[in-house]
C-alpha cells in the first residue's frame, strides 16, 4: 500500500497519560508571560525563531531538551501565569482529540516567587477545570517531586491533601542516574 493515509488522527478520541504542564507552552504565551514577569533569559524574542528553537530542542541531547524547561518554568511563577498555561494546555489537548489527560508537574518549582504549593495547585486546577468543562475533556493532575531534591515526602503530603484540586496521583521526575526511587521511601 502506498500513499498517505486520509485518516484524521486529530479527530480520533485519545487518552494522554504523561503530559508535562511546563513542556508545551504556546510561544505567544511564553513571550507574554516573560514580559509580565520581567524574564529576559529567552534565547530570542522573535516568535518564529523561538518556536523553532523549542522544536529543535526535542530532537537533540537531553541537556538541550531540559534547557527548554528552564525558560518555561521561569515564567510560570504567578497564579495568573500558571492558570493561563493550564487552561491553554487543556485547550491544546482537546484540539488534538484528547478526551482524557493526566497532566503532571512539580509545584515546588513554581514557588520561587512566593507562591505556596496549594496556591500553585489551585491556579493550575482553576485553569484546567475551566477549560475542561468548556471543551468536554476529563483531566487530572499528577503531582511530581524532583528526584534530586529531598522534599519528596512533603510533596507527597501536599498531593494527598489536594485531591479536591484534581490531584489523581504522585510521581518522581528528574534525573534517574544517581537518584533511585528508594531514596524517596
Amino acid at each position: 500500500m502506498t500513499g498517505r493515509s486520509t485518516v484524521d488522527y486529530r479527530a480520533m478520541p485519545k487518552a494522554v497519560l504523561h503530559e508535562h504542564l511546563d513542556g508545551g507552552l504556546r510561544v505567544e504565551t511564553l513571550l507574554d508571560l516573560a514580559d509580565q514577569v520581567g524574564y529576559r533569559g529567552l534565547p530570542t524574542e522573535d516568535p518564529a525563531a523561538l518556536g523553532q528553537w523549542f522544536h529543535q530542542g526535542g530532537s537533540g541531547s537531553l541537556e538541550r531538551y531540559l534547557e527548554a524547561f528552564t525558560h518555561t518554568l521561569a515564567v510560570m511563577q504567578t497564579s495568573d501565569g500558571i492558570r493561563r498555561v493550564a487552561a491553554e494546555a487543556v485547550e491544546d489537548l482537546a484540539d488534538d482529540g484528547v478526551i482524557y489527560a493526566e497532566i503532571r508537574f512539580a509545584p515546588t518549582i513554581n514557588t520561587r516567587h512566593g507562591l505556596g504549593h496549594r496556591e500553585v495547585l489551585e491556579a493550575a486546577w482553576d485553569g484546567m477545570s475551566a477549560a475542561a468543562s468548556i471543551r468536554g475533556i476529563e483531566v487530572g493532575i499528577i503531582v511530581t517531586a524532583m528526584r534530586q531534591e529531598t522534599d519528596s515526602a512533603a510533596v507527597a503530603e501536599v498531593a494527598r491533601h489536594a485531591r479536591d484540586l484534581g490531584v489523581i496521583g504522585f510521581d518522581l521526575a528528574g534525573p534517574e542516574a544517581g537518584y533511585p526511587p528508594d531514596l524517596h521511601v
